[in-house]
């Protein structure tokens, strides 16, 4: 007992004079692992590269200077340390209870992670990761398989992975966040987070399942069960890059999507249900340029609200193989200066699509695409294949694609219903300022 107390004394000497201390764990049989007091993490670079699914994407814009240093219960910063079955607890502010360093790995298998204690400030816990339960950072590596992430102060995320070449991950095994802006995952400035089989719950707002946050952080999802109850808490949010496959995400009070400037978000094969199906925005500070959505396969389920949302920035939306949606009656919803391209290949979805005066839409249908439903201000271009079934009467600027046999356009379905188009359009230059029959009733007619 003496030897382990004179031990722990010269690890503290040591770390106040901000040297490294090497001490045997008892959990772990006796093996090192190495400790360090934990200076700031280096700033970021000012200039990030863009995504390369931003094409013409600006610089994205240096975050806010540090002001907390990143602190750890236990804290790994050389070598590769491996732990099992263990408890890592944290209750102090801006203080997380795994902390790994680069060029440090550490892998725990069946851990029992719980963080209590407030974050000093939400910004540095969302953009830095201060304050997360885990905590990767500077290049450093978590892997976790199985066991249980728990926080339940504010400003405190589950996992974090911050900065070029951190890394954490976690497959099976749960985590549960129940104070604001406390994200199930979350990676920025190109860090890297991944979850394999995940159930993710939170329930504050401000609270995402899954964030890819500023500075290019990318979150991959496979599989797993992800679900929030709070308010402004997307099921997936990116500022990123975000990856989902086969994965159910669930939000109950918010957006199961968001796109939020410059970035993207793919979903293959999931099921995604959420107030609003999926929103694109852009906030002040974000990286300019458009924001991609692509869902493959799935469903999009849009509980109170449009299944596309797209303000004040530029969205390119791709939906194919057979994705199914739902929604109050709108598809898309364009406004507030948005510009909007949705292209469907290979799939039927319903709702209306509607842009206000100062914004803008394009739907493209192909590969038998079928889009049942109005259209108001918003241009259309069919292949050979595809169908537009009207559900009353619409706007349209550019109609391209339009089949015409006798007088009458025979992939416009018009039930009886008035659409009009811009005979002034170049893009209309081959309907000839004609009026032409619908197929099965209704009537489609120039002007504006």
């Amino acid at each position: 007992m003496g030897r382990r107390v004179m031990a722990r004394v010269v690890a503290a000497s040591l770390l106040a004079g901000g040297c490294q201390a090497v001490v045997p764990s008892p959990e772990d049989g006796g093996r090192r692992a190495v400790l360090s007091p934990v200076s700031p993490v280096p700033p970021a670079s000012p200039v990030s590269p863009v995504s390369p699914v931003s094409p013409g994407a600006s610089p994205v814009p240096q975050l806010t200077p540090r002001q907390f240093a990143a602190r750890g219960r236990f804290t790994v910063n050389q070598g590769t340390v491996s732990r099992s079955q263990g408890g890592f607890q944290a209750d102090g502010a801006n203080e997380s209870a795994v902390l790994v360093s680069g060029p440090a790995r550490l892998a725990l298998t069946n851990p029992q992670i719980d963080k209590t204690g407030n974050s000093a400030s939400n910004s540095e816990s969302g953009f830095f990761g201060v304050n997360a339960a885990v905590l990767a950072q500077s290049g450093g590596s978590a892997e976790i398989s199985g066991g249980s992430v728990t926080t339940d102060s504010a400003g405190a995320s589950g996992l974090f992975a911050y900065g070029e070449s951190s890394t954490v991950s976690m497959t099976g095994g749960t985590i549960e966040t129940s104070a604001d802006y406390s994200h199930g995952a979350s990676a920025a400035d190109r860090g890297r987070a991944t979850l394999a089989r995940v159930k993710v719950t939170t329930s504050g707002i401000h609270s995402a399942a899954v964030l890819a946050a500023r500075g290019g952080g990318e979150v991959t999802v496979i599989g797993g069960e992800l679900a929030t109850s709070g308010r402004l808490s997307a099921g997936a949010y990116s500022m990123g890059s975000v990856t989902c496959v086969g994965a159910r995400l669930e939000a109950e009070q918010s957006e199961g999507l968001v796109v939020d400037g410059a970035s993207s978000l793919s979903a293959k094969d999931c099921v995604v249900r959420g107030a609003v199906g999926a929103r694109m925005f852009r906030l002040g500070g974000r990286r300019q340029g458009p924001g991609v959505l692509t869902l493959e396969g799935g469903r999009l389920m849009a509980e109170k609200g449009d299944t596309f949302q797209v303000r004040g920035t530029t969205g390119l939306i791709t939906v194919r193989r057979g994705v199914r949606v739902r929604n109050d009656g709108r598809l898309l919803h364009v406004t507030r200066r948005g510009r909007a391209a949705l292209t469907v290949a290979g799939s039927a979805l319903d709702g209306d699509v509607m842009t206000d005066e100062t914004s803008s839409a394009t739907v493209e249908l192909r590969g038998s695409a079928r889009l049942t439903g109005r259209i108001s201000r918003a241009a259309l271009a069919l292949d050979a294949s595809s169908r537009w079934s009207v559900t009353d009467d619409s706007v349209v600027g550019a109609l391209t694609g339009a089949r015409i046999k006798g007088g009458v356009v025979e992939n416009v379905v018009g039930n009886g219903h008035v659409v009009r188009y811009d005979s002034h359009l170049t893009a209309n230059r081959a309907l000839g300022g004609r009026s032409y029959a619908l197929a099965k009733g209704g009537r489609l007619l120039p002007g504006r």
